[in-house]
């Protein structure tokens, strides 16, 4: 019987604010290849504060945030919180936000078998077509030969 109540707990996660769900979709995104790279950090950390959603934000609100989303996907299973932040993205953020995590994991130069199934599963989620999130990740890839 406890077993059962594990998972029932570890499926219910709250329903998140727009500021959550993306931060919660960033980090998701560097854990889905089980490695953060340093570069991914450093992208993490950049695209943060060159968002218009974070950038007037105080670094203590959003260092609060982020330890708030960190311990949520810690906590809870990190498939279900993403699915979860993915859904509370309002439809017109949607692309953008694919683009910044498309981009975001591109920071180390190579996208892995994990993080090509994050995006993948994200762009369900997002209902982007299949071709879109092909072409955004492309469009990615040409950004990052710089």
């Amino acid at each position: 019987m406890a077993k059962k109540a594990r998972r029932i707990r570890r499926r219910r996660v709250k329903t998140l604010e727009v500021d959550e769900a993306l931060i919660a979709l960033f980090i998701g995104a560097m854990n889905a290849n089980e490695h953060v790279a340093r570069e991914e950090l450093a992208r993490a950390h950049h695209l943060i504060w060159s968002t218009r959603r974070f950038r007037r934000k105080s670094g203590e609100t959003v260092g609060r945030l982020i330890d708030r989303m960190k311990t949520l996907l810690e906590d809870q299973d990190a498939a279900t919180v993403t699915d979860n932040a993915a859904m509370a993205v309002p439809a017109r953020l949607r692309r953008s936000a694919f683009a910044v995590v498309a981009d975001l994991l591109l920071a180390d130069g190579k996208i892995d078998r994990g993080e090509r199934r994050f995006l993948r599963r994200l762009a369900v989620n997002f209902d982007i077509p299949s071709r879109i999130a092909a072409d955004t990740i492309d469009v990615m890839v040409v950004k990052n030969r710089l």
